[in-house]
């Protein structure tokens, strides 16, 4: 049975929810990109400099220095004095070369240095333009924005999780490298896509799927079809029917053993019945992450062997999550099934967990006995992905 706050409707918005699991994942990326940047490195290296013991002396003695106590001021002061006792105009080599030294670009530019007052010297200084840019660095928003999420780091659930299944439909067209559109027992055994004994549309090999606005749509429609049918007493059968409609499959192309699988689904009002579904090699295990059937919305398990195989079914009313877009996920670990819509857990199963790798499926069939008031319909796929944890 569904959770209490499904049945009494409190259930988050599908923007809501996406936008914040996006912005979650762009802030990331924005955070390692930041985290791997030259300004990053550049700021740190700074930081290292100037709050090291080495930097703080070097500032003091810039700050401290006079000319009074230089060796600038010492050879001055001993030229002078030799001046004085200078007789005649023949100048002694020492005179020449402290003659030389004062008027001397390098004695100017540091007498000049040394007389200045301490803030002034030191802002002429590597040291001071150093410091400035630490400074400046440190109050800049994307500094205080990388520190700030290092110290909360609201990413540690994503960072358990790697991306293993992606699918956005970007190209207007189905990836046959991932899709198969037909069930994966008629493509091995016969090469032929077939329906069951209880539909009475027709799967068609990828006829009934189209795209729009970067979306897939599964499509149920009016249609004359003859094709393969499944019948307990008889096996595959050739048959004509009125009605088609569509499958997407990774049988072929992509399984796996727990994670978290999840889709962006529309599913359309009326009697079609459209599943985002899971399955194993074999039959079962078969896990319904979303079902939408006579206005019903169902999330189901089914496993064990043999004709009379286990069950576990919930439901909620399905209109609210008709021809509206939500998130569905199923969160498989070895002991539990959560079952999620936009987020919000809908079930939760403990026994008879499947232990197999599974695949993921979409389809939608109009059933024996369903209305064919409505055609033509369309289940949406806006996205899918799937994650594992990465230890």
């Amino acid at each position: 049975m569904a959770s209490l706050s499904f049945l009494l409707g409190m259930v988050p918005g599908t923007e809501k929810v996406e936008t914040a699991d996006d912005q979650l994942r762009a802030d990331l990326q924005s955070y390692r990109d930041y985290e791997n940047s030259d300004e990053l490195k550049h700021y740190l290296e700074l930081q290292k400099e100037v709050k090291s013991s080495n930097f703080a002396l070097r500032k003091k003695k810039i700050l401290k220095a006079k000319y009074k106590a230089s060796e600038e001021f010492r050879k001055e002061v001993r030229y002078n004095k030799l001046m004085k006792r200078l007789k005649g105009d023949d100048k002694p080599d020492e005179v020449k070369q402290l003659e030389d030294y004062l008027h001397s670009e390098e004695f100017i530019r540091q007498k000049q240095f040394l007389t200045m007052k301490p803030t002034e010297r030191y802002e002429t200084t590597e040291e001071y333009q150093k410091e400035t840019e630490y400074q400046t660095l440190k109050k800049s928003e994307k500094v205080i924005w990388y520190f700030k999420t290092k110290k909360k780091f609201p990413f540690k659930e994503l960072e358990r999780w790697k991306l293993t299944f992606e699918e956005n439909f970007n190209t207007g067209q189905l990836d046959r490298e991932k899709w198969m559109t037909r069930y994966l027992w008629g493509d091995k055994t016969m090469d032929s896509s077939f329906v069951l004994e209880d539909d009475k549309s027709f799967i068609t090999d990828g006829d009934n799927i189209e795209f729009y606005d970067k979306k897939a749509r599964l499509v149920t429609k009016a249609a004359k079809i003859e094709g393969l049918a499944w019948r307990a007493e008889q096996g595959f059968v050739l048959q004509n029917f009125d009605y088609t409609s569509g499958l997407i499959s990774t049988s072929k192309s992509f399984r796996q053993k727990y994670g978290v699988f999840k889709a962006k689904v529309k599913m359309a009002g009326g009697s079609v019945a459209q599943s985002f579904w899971m399955n194993s090699e074999t039959m079962l295990p078969h896990v319904d992450v979303a079902r939408f059937e006579s206005g019903k919305l169902y999330a189901n398990y089914f496993w064990g062997k043999g004709g009379s195989p286990q069950k576990s079914l919930s439901k909620t009313n399905g209109a609210k999550y008709a021809d509206e877009y939500f998130i569905f996920t199923l969160e498989w670990s070895p002991n539990k099934l959560v079952w999620k819509i936009n987020n919000k857990v809908f079930k939760t199963q403990t026994s008879g967990i499947p232990q197999e790798e599974m695949c993921i499926n979409f389809s939608s069939n109009l059933k024996e006995g369903a209305s064919e008031s409505g055609l033509p319909s369309a289940m949406e796929i806006d996205w899918i992905r799937v994650y594992k944890l990465k230890n």
